[in-house]
This record gives structure tokens, C-alpha cells and sequence, in this order.
């Protein structure tokens, strides 16, 4: 039986929460009661975003982790979290930057884990690395380029690790805009696990991976997903790039995929990171094209 989940705090939801009248109320923002709202339409997954403690500061405290496990208790469902990922950087040469992107990180799991995630999601390397990996430079030049940076991001790791206690393969890294091969040396040197993003590697951000190829070649470790749809495609010469669409939007094989998780039994969370309404309609197009899956 698969489990389906939602990212509850989407921009756009957020924003139409705490802009009234062309002014921003952060007091009108309530994120347990947004977690309850996409309980109420059928999810049994939250995803919690970390990085609301950085943009509203204190916000997770004491008072509002009670309310996240009064929720937890009282609905029966199970969170996950994902790691701050903005101004954060694991694989900074900037030693003062990779040491405070270290310290945030540990501050966030420290402050989530009485609420026993399922995982957290960590995306290894940051917006710098993300920067080197489009610059048009001869292919062994890059290469050495992200092996120096994934050499920082190993040591962000490790500190990781030591500092926060929790067990490695509770740490689930994610498929970003990053060769994915090199990521999964640090899979296995660390023994972590993978948080598969399907519309990140169908916009081609990863490397070059099929859908289903992706899937067999790293089962071994991928304990959650995240689904959304998209593309990568070049129109008129331009590459034009998409995720984070609804499920049939893009070019996701979306039978072939959650036919495959549900006969190999995947027992982890599936996290639509999507608003609310799009990840319904995708669950509907779940429904429609697999109607002998079992969803919980």
C-alpha cells in the first residue's frame, strides 16, 4: 500500500495567507493549521519545511512543536523534514560559510526530532554548486570543479553526522541541480540514503537518467520521493526547462512509475511537492491510471 504526502507550505498559499490589503501580516501565518487543512483532504505525509525558522525566526518553538505532536498523535500521521536550503551551501570552499550552513542544519534537526521524522532531506550541495555546474567549460574541467566541491560537501557531511546523532541513513539526500553520480559516492561512503525528486531529474538537472533507470539503478537506497512532473526540452534552439507540475503535465511515465513502487512494495513516503489542489488533481490521475494500486 503506498503512502502519499504534501509539502504543506507552498509560496503562493503562504502568501495569500499573510498579504491582506497590500501589507504582510506574519501573525495571520499558522503552519500547523495549514499541516491540519491538507490532513483534512486525505494526506498522511507532512512535510515539514525547515528553513520557516531562518525566515521567521523562533517560529519553531516549544509551543508550536506541542501543536506538530498533538497533530501527529491525533491524526495518526507521520512527518518527514526537509533541511534549510536557502543561503545554504554543505559544499562551500568558503570555510565560514560551510561551517554556519553545517550549524543550521544541525540546529534544524535538533529542534524537529522529538517529532521522529521519517528522514530528513538534505540537499548536498547549494546554489554555488548549482552556479559551476551550468558554466560552459570543457567537461574534465567541470569534473574537477564539482569532485573539489563535493570534497567540502563530504566534510559537511561527516560533521553532520557527529553533531546531530541520528542515524546515517535517516539522512536522505536528494537528486538536485548536481551530477547525481557523484552525489550517490557520498551515499555510499556515509551509508545515507536518497530522496528521489522526479521533476528535478526530468528537467535534466541531475544527469542523464531516465525516470525508471533512476528508479532500479538506486533503490537500493531511496527511502522518500518526491513527485511532481515535468520536462526538458529545447524549443526554437532554447532549452526550456519545467518541474513541479502536476502529475501529466510533463513527462513523467506515470503508470509505469507507481506500478513499479507499489509491486516492489516501496514502503517510504511519497511527498507531492505541489499545492494543495495540484496534488490532488494528481492523485485523481494516480487513480485514474492505476485503479489497482492501493493507496493508504
Amino acid at each position: 500500500m503506498l503512502r502519499f504526502g504534501i509539502q504543506p507550505l507552498q509560496f503562493i498559499e503562504v502568501m495569500d495567507s499573510i498579504v491582506k490589503g497590500g501589507f504582510v501580516d506574519f501573525s495571520k501565518f499558522d503552519y500547523p493549521q495549514f499541516c491540519k487543512s491538507v490532513i483534512k483532504g486525505g494526506f498522511r505525509v507532512i512535510e515539514l519545511l525547515l528553513d520557516i525558522d531562518y525566515i521567521m525566526p523562533g517560529y519553531l518553538n516549544e509551543e508550536r512543536i506541542k501543536r506538530f505532536m498533538e497533530i501527529k498523535e491525533e491524526e495518526k500521521i507521520t512527518y518527514t523534514a526537509h533541511l534549510p536550503l536557502w543561503s545554504i551551501e554543505p559544499a562551500s570552499p568558503n570555510e565560514y560559510i560551510r561551517r554556519a550552513s553545517v550549524e543550521s542544519l544541525v540546529h534544524s534537526i535538533e529542534v524537529v526530532k522529538i517529532l521522529e521524522p521519517e528522514c530528513y532531506v538534505l540537499h548536498l550541495t547549494g546554489a554555488l554548486a548549482a552556479e559551476f555546474t551550468r558554466l560552459s567549460l570543457p567537461e574534465n574541467y567541470k569534473e574537477l570543479i564539482n569532485r573539489y566541491m563535493l570534497s567540502y560537501a563530504a566534510n559537511s557531511i561527516e560533521e553532520i553526522l557527529s553533531k546531530a546523532d541520528i542515524p546515517s541513513r535517516k539522512l536522505a539526500l536528494e537528486n538536485v541541480e548536481f551530477p547525481f553520480r557523484l552525489t550517490r559516492e557520498i551515499v555510499d561512503d556515509f551509508d545515507l540514503s536518497i530522496c528521489f525528486d522526479t521533476g528535478h531529474l526530468l528537467a535534466g538537472y541531475s544527469g542523464k537518467y531516465s525516470i525508471m533507470d533512476f528508479l532500479r539503478r538506486h533503490w537500493d537506497r531511496i527511502i522518500e520521493i518526491h513527485l511532481h512532473d515535468g520536462f526538458y526540452r529545447k524549443q526554437n534552439g532554447v532549452v526550456v526547462r519545467k518541474a513541479h507540475l502536476p502529475l501529466g503535465s510533463g513527462d513523467l511515465p506515470v503508470s509505469e512509475f507507481i506500478e513499479y513502487l507499489n509491486e516492489n512494495a516501496f514502503k517510504g513516503p511519497i511527498v507531492f511537492e505541489l499545492p494543495f489542489d495540484k496534488a490532488k488533481r494528481s492523485m485523481e490521475v494516480i487513480r485514474e491510471k492505476c485503479p489497482k494500486v492501493a493507496i493508504e
